[in-house]
């Protein structure tokens, strides 16, 4: 399969303090996969990396083949990466239907004159925005609120609309930040289904951080787990659970649990 997104020996060093050491991994298109490790392991690190939140201090960051280490925030969003935050972040004062209109609002093709003469162009342009943004929230079962305010959503469907808003860039690879954080077992087993869905249905790659880790052994093909920012295995989730590394990261070896009796 093509790969979409690869990194190679990224490191992430802060002062003395490697945060992350020589991560590599590939995601091909439509893939979706998954970075497990305890607590302080380095997976945000890694998120932050790739969607240029951190330059990293060695190692290359490639998008279709393209070098994009150093590039700013949004451009990197504009080059097909978007993504959505543990601790949700939508324009909780904005209304649901404004929130997926400004994730979209990078393509629109007219310039600052338009924008202050509101030309033609200008109505044409917001007009499509609009419809595109208003089906994206049927596909999410939240056209029956575009006027609602974000901030008055149940925590489930603020959750559905960040995913929606990241999609409203049309990304090639989506990355999803603990997206079960904060949801009761019925809406982390929607949340399975939706992830798999948006995968299937908008035929992207889809990278994802996440403790639950029935939510990652059922929905995720492949995964990478680290520990202390070092990459300890990989592998499908069968071999993953089984692996004696993985099984020490997050259990601790005899040692340690004699030592902490």
């Amino acid at each position: 399969m093509e790969t979409v997104l690869e990194t190679k020996n990224i490191t992430m060093k802060f002062g003395g303090l490697v945060a992350v050491d020589n991560f590599s991994m590939k995601l091909g298109k439509s893939d979706l996969v998954g970075i497990i490790g305890p607590n302080g392991a380095g997976k945000t690190t890694i998120f932050n990396m790739i969607t240029g939140i951190y330059k990293p201090t060695e190692g290359d960051i490639l998008l279709a083949n393209e070098n994009i280490v150093g590039k700013h925030v949004a451009l990197i969003t504009q080059k097909g990466i978007a993504r959505t935050f543990q601790n949700i972040r939508l324009f909780k004062d904005l209304t649901v239907l404004d929130n997926i209109r400004i994730a979209g609002h990078y393509r629109t093709d007219y310039g600052l004159m338009a924008n202050i003469l509101r030309t033609k162009k200008f109505h044409q342009e917001e007009k499509r925005l609009k419809a595109e943004a208003i089906e994206l929230l049927k596909i999410f079962k939240l056209d029956g609120k575009l006027n609602h305010l974000a901030k008055n959503l149940p925590y489930g469907e603020q959750r559905r609309l960040e995913i929606a808003r990241a999609l409203a860039t049309k990304p090639d690879v989506l990355l999803l930040d603990e997206p079960a954080a904060g949801m009761n077992p019925n809406e982390t087993a929607d949340l399975t289904k939706l992830i798999r869905w948006v995968r299937d249905e908008f035929k992207i790659a889809i990278l994802l951080i996440e403790h639950d880790m029935r939510l990652v052994m059922e929905v995720c093909e492949r995964i990478y787990v680290v520990d202390h920012g070092e990459l300890i295995a990989k592998g499908n989730p069968e071999e993953v659970q089984k692996n004696p590394k993985v099984i020490e990261a997050y259990l601790g070896t005899q040692d340690e649990k004699e030592g902490k009796e």
